[in-house]
């Protein structure tokens, strides 16, 4: 029983999955449904024999390290809420991976259960995925906005001319049509023929996005994935360049014969020094991280503390970076807020707040997800996928991150082998192959 009701816990969480800022939640910026479900699956795994592997205990460490150094060094601040919220979302983020990697684990022992993870995820993306393509017909075609009109049910802040299907930002959006592509391209190969038409909807909107974001974390994951494998390198290196083109040459002759307009259009210019000038989510992009190191430079080997990024930013943007205070965000946080800010990228978070010590185990967990992803071309994908989409987020409770990282230490991705188990035909394969 408790078994059954995990795994519905953890296919709810993947129906949810792309429903990230729905309005009647106010605890975060970032409010995915999906976390919530997978706490409770993780707290009833105390009931099962489920047990962390070997290269766990680098993260179990990690997390009893940055809660414990947080706690303390929240004396000397004398703020333990800043501390009280980083425990949280680290909590949060083993729990989630916690679920991902029983419930792969299971679809072993039960491979009936790859397919209703393709059902859920049918049930996160068709509704997203069908405002998205409202949104690009309003965007290319109608231009009367009215497509925020149903968008707006889902998330506060609505971009007019983005594609942010119903996520509260376009680069959520992405993140979300990204690592569930890849989930929905596995699943297509290993027979589940009803995920095409979800993955070339997903695909098409990816490119017709037009986000810097999604483009930029998938040549980054490409990139990473060639370094890490050598296995098809060659073609991966030909789809790398392939991709390349389509962003220099394809996009701004998209953007030009559709006649699209607006502050996210002009990134394909490529003009950095102009950009960073003028280009408020560009600057925080990349200066955020860049304080997190210097606050690193600053305190190396154990860091500020976990939750506290935010105690020196003020001060080393105001001395390194002023020139972002002609932006309403960036002034915003300095003199108004300046305990919301956030580095905007893991891996500064990481380094900032837990310095080398917390640095060292994470990567010593991380070597150990890739060890697990050896041999399986889209456990590495996912690895690489995984590495690059933290490039812009920094919450502990980011749930594509860990859902993708579970599924591949607990062998999800190997599951081509149970395919006879499920019930398709040899003949539906035969056809399945021709087709790929």
């Amino acid at each position: 029983m408790v078994r059954k009701l995990i795994i519905v816990l953890f296919l709810f969480s993947v129906a949810v999955l792309s429903y990230d800022s729905l309005p009647y939640f106010h605890f975060s910026v970032y409010r995915p449904l999906s976390m919530f479900s997978m706490f409770a699956a993780s707290f009833l795994l105390l009931f099962t024999g489920y047990r962390f592997k070997m290269g766990d205990y680098f993260l179990l460490a990690f997390a009893m390290y940055s809660i414990g150094h947080s706690l303390v060094v929240s004396i000397g601040y004398e703020d333990l809420g800043s501390s009280f919220k980083h425990v949280i979302t680290l909590l949060f983020g083993l729990s989630m991976y916690r679920t991902s990697v029983y419930i792969a684990q299971q679809t072993k022992e039960d491979p009936a259960l790859i397919g209703w993870i393709a059902k859920s995820l049918m049930v996160a993306f068709v509704p997203p995925l069908a405002a998205g393509f409202l949104q690009l017909l309003d965007s290319l075609f109608v231009h009367s906005g009215f497509s925020g009109a149903f968008t707006g049910l889902f998330s506060e802040k609505v971009y007019k001319g983005r594609i942010q299907m119903l996520s509260g930002e376009p680069s959520w959006a992405a993140i979300h049509m990204l690592s569930g592509g890849l989930l929905m391209l596995f699943l297509f190969k290993q027979g589940y023929r009803r995920q095409l038409p979800l993955l070339i909807g997903t695909a098409v909107l990816t490119v017709l996005s037009f986000s810097a974001y999604a483009y930029s974390v998938l040549l980054t994951a490409l990139l990473i994935y060639v370094l890490i494998t050598n296995k098809n390198r060659g073609k991966m290196l030909l789809v790398l360049a392939v991709c390349v083109l389509v962003i220099v040459v394809g996009v701004p002759y998209l953007l030009e014969t559709f006649h699209v307009s607006g502050y996210f259009t002009d990134r394909f210019q490529f003009n950095f020094n102009h950009l960073i000038k003028t280009d408020n989510s560009l600057f925080v992009r990349v200066y955020f991280p860049a304080i997190g190191f210097i606050e690193f430079a600053h305190h190396p080997i154990f860091g500020v503390g976990g939750g506290y990024y935010y105690k020196e930013f003020a001060d080393l943007l105001l001395k390194h970076f002023s020139d972002g205070l002609k932006f309403e965000e960036v002034s915003d946080l300095v003199f108004n807020r300046p305990e919301m800010a956030t580095s905007r990228n893991l891996l500064s978070k990481v380094f900032a707040e837990e310095g080398l010590v917390g640095a060292m185990l994470i990567f010593g967990f991380m070597a150990s997800i890739l060890k697990s992803a050896e041999g399986n071309p889209y456990a590495k994908f996912a690895f690489a996928l995984c590495v690059s989409l933290v490039m812009n987020f920094d919450s502990y409770s980011f749930v594509n991150f860990w859902l993708l990282v579970g599924f591949i230490r607990g062998g999800f991705f190997d599951g081509l082998s149970a395919l006879q188990e499920t019930g398709i035909d040899t003949q539906s394969m035969k056809g399945m192959k021709h087709v790929a």
